[in-house]
């Protein structure tokens, strides 16, 4: 047998195990990045929260026509959801009871309307918004494709359709059917305790 002096030793070809060791550590880097990517800069939502949505908004007393409003991006705050539209009787009846509610809890629970565009234009609905001295995010769930996704992913089976989300954004109540003040308050207390 053949001497071999330190120097000119060659090792044999790695095993299949220190193969993959080497690319183990740069595959588990590129997962983290894309799934910190994937996440956003904020906590990850949590598995039960309500479905996520961009709502370009109605012009309000508080919010420039045109805005967007996130639903993640309220993440941490109570929010008080209404699927709505303007030739709805109950709608109309329950909408300044929500003004009301939303004007004694402005800050520390997030109101948001959104208006079912099956039988109204957004023409309608900011005509409606604007005599009714509506304040708080509302407008129209519409998009480029005429898709009403956010009735869709909510499940809203009829109207008006409210749903309550605690800070995590999970329902923890949806009721369909128009709502007065006090229970509004009522609901909304619930979220603030949780």
């Amino acid at each position: 047998m053949a001497k071999v002096s330190r120097l000119e030793h060659t090792a044999p070809p790695p095993a299949w195990g220190v193969r993959l060791r080497r690319w183990a550590l740069p595959c588990v880097a590129v997962l983290a990045v894309s799934l910190m990517a994937a996440c956003g800069s904020g906590a990850a939502r949590s598995a039960d929260a309500a479905p996520d949505f961009e709502l370009v908004l109605y012009e309000t007393e508080n919010h420039r026509k045109g805005e967007t409003l996130r639903l993640s991006d309220l993440e941490g705050k109570p929010v008080v959801l209404n699927h709505w539209f303007p030739s709805c009787p109950p709608c109309v009846a329950e909408m300044p009871d929500f003004e009301a509610v939303f004007q004694r809890h402005k800050g520390s629970v997030e109101f948001i309307g959104v208006q079912n565009m099956g039988v109204d234009s957004a023409e309608q609905g900011q005509k409606f918004v604007n005599e009714l001295g509506v304040t708080y995010a509302i407008g129209p769930d519409d998009n480029p494709n005429n898709e009403q996704s956010i009735f869709i992913a909510h499940k809203v089976t009829g109207f008006p359709t409210t749903e309550f989300l605690n800070r995590r954004h999970e329902v923890v109540r949806k009721w369909t059917g128009a709502l007065d003040a006090e229970t509004i308050e009522r609901f909304v207390q619930e979220l603030l305790e949780e």
